[in-house]
């Protein structure tokens, strides 16, 4: 098992959709010999955002209270996952402004004027609409670009493809994929491996291999791996998959982050 693994995308309970405390995630991961961890807590701009605010208020000081109770043998780093923020660039901003996070994940999980894809019936839908919609909406937040790592590229088809099988040919999407990592590469933002989709149906990470490869192609340095956890039995899964992946797309070092600068560590 590689060393040096460090998952930069976990939800703890203060995510509408986490099982367990932050406490109980460090433990877990220093069980699992993880090198550390980072706590990305949902934040929906499109959502109810009081409650937002309160669950975002109470992650930053749990995981600041963790990270000095596992200090020296637990790296525990304050992050965030900002969902949508280019639907509300303004509150995006002051959340920015008001935390010193060490980690913010940019990440959509809905286009405008629609739900959650993991609420969506896709059966009866154009897919190839709402993607090419999704796609434009991605483009947009790379293009804002105040994140540091993109979330889970490929996001739809943990649904589109995994839970409702509707096939997609994503090359049709190859030419706003290519701008959209191109644009990652040139604004020095990351792009993640995100290895949820090993353990649903769909059966793989988001973005494949090929996506990675070209993100290297276009220039993209920095590769954040993330197991996008939302109980402690599934932190650092996948994470050797993720490795063995960066280094077939040409990948020397994966990234984590540290007062929003990346931390390089070697995949050798």
């Amino acid at each position: 098992m590689y060393m040096n693994l460090f998952d930069s995308h976990v939800h703890s309970d203060n995510s509408h959709d986490g099982e367990h405390s932050i406490t109980f995630l460090c433990e877990n991961a220093e069980q699992k010999n993880l090198m550390g961890l980072c706590i990305t807590d949902h934040y929906e701009l499109d959502q109810n955002l009081a409650q937002a605010d309160l669950c975002l208020r109470n992650s930053f000081m749990e995981t600041g209270k963790a990270r000095q109770a596992f200090d020296y043998r637990l790296l525990v780093m304050n992050g965030i996952e900002m969902g949508q923020a280019i639907q509300n660039k303004e509150k995006a901003q002051e959340i920015l402004r008001r935390y010193r996070f060490d980690f913010v994940l940019g990440s959509l999980h809905c286009i405008r004027g629609m739900d959650d894809f993991a609420y969506i019936d896709f059966s009866d839908l154009d897919v190839d609409v709402i993607l090419t919609r999704y796609f434009e909406e991605i483009l947009e937040l790379c293009q804002w670009g105040q994140f540091d790592s993109l979330a889970h590229l490929t996001y739809p088809l943990r649904y589109i493809t995994g839970q409702y099988h509707i096939p997609v040919d994503l090359s049709r999407y190859d030419s706003i994929i290519d701008e959209i990592l191109r644009t990652l590469a040139q604004k020095g933002l990351g792009l993640e491996i995100n290895t949820a989709g090993l353990r649903r149906e769909i059966g793989q990470t988001a973005p494949t291999l090929p996506y990675i490869k070209r993100f290297r192609q276009l220039g993209g340095e920095i590769l954040t791996f993330g197991s996008d956890a939302h109980r402690a039995q599934d932190l650092g899964a996948g994470l050797d998959t993720a490795i063995e992946m960066a280094k077939e797309a040409g990948f020397s070092y994966f990234a984590f982050f540290k007062k929003r600068e990346p931390r390089m560590l070697s995949l050798r």
